[in-house]
């Protein structure tokens, strides 16, 4: 993990207050995944071996704007630190359901001023898995369902994830940083477990896990104003 944050603020998820940052636009893999072997914690044993679940900010001119603030540098986040915020004006229609939405290209999420959100694996070699994946999969706690797709350029959707329908896990690409449209059928706060799982070609079968946070809509000024607001804290890992 590299470094940052910014301002933490509270936020009432699961009947537990804890402290996050807002992500309200701009580019961010959420979630990401890294992966440490049994080979990297031989030559380095202060190291953990396994799946490393986190955040990941690539920066630059499309960087994620966390808390009102476009971030450029390149830094990555505990996936408890940041949650995704989409807007209530920002919707879709998919096969005849309403979503709240947020678009696959940057383009459209620019236009639509929601975050960009991709699932990134770039920190995964392909050759260190069996054929080429792994698998990505959900358990899901909100006040609706989750619709993730990407559109098949002939006006229809190819379909990853829909918790209505109990498609919860999909395969892909070790290396791969893929961007998809996120839809949610209700406003309020969706706690995302994403779990990962492959075969290692040295260290076996392996998997891990960590829960993120997607809030529809973003809270107004008032409502932050009953949360509380921390002062600001900066971090360095």
């Amino acid at each position: 993990m590299k470094l940052t944050h910014t301002l933490p603020l509270l936020l009432l998820s699961s009947a537990t207050i804890h402290a996050a940052s807002l992500v309200t636009g701009g580019h961010i893999d959420f979630p990401a995944f890294g992966y440490v072997s049994n080979a990297d914690v031989t030559a380095d044993p202060m190291l953990s071996q396994g799946f490393e679940p986190h955040i990941h900010n690539e920066g630059g001119a499309d960087g994620a704007i966390i808390d009102g603030v476009r971030v450029e540098a390149d830094t990555e986040y505990e996936p408890d630190e940041l949650i995704i915020v989409g807007k209530k004006s920002s919707t879709i229609t998919v096969n005849s359901t309403t979503y709240f939405w947020l678009p696959e290209t940057e383009q459209g999420a620019a236009e639509q001023g929601v975050p960009f959100v991709g699932i990134g694996l770039e920190e995964l070699t392909a050759s260190d898995w069996a054929g080429g994946t792994v698998t990505i999969s959900l358990t899901f706690s909100g006040p609706g369902d989750l619709l993730l797709w990407q559109d098949d350029g002939f006006g229809g959707e190819n379909i990853f994830l829909d918790t209505a329908n109990n498609l919860n896990s999909f395969t892909l690409a070790a290396g791969s940083h893929t961007h998809f449209n996120w839809g949610f059928t209700d406003e309020g706060v969706f706690d995302l477990e994403f779990g990962i799982a492959g075969t290692h070609v040295d260290d076996g079968l392996q998997s891990g896990s960590a829960t993120y946070t997607m809030l529809i809509p973003e809270p107004s000024t008032a409502l932050l104003g009953a949360f509380g607001v921390l002062g600001l804290l900066r971090r360095r890992r």
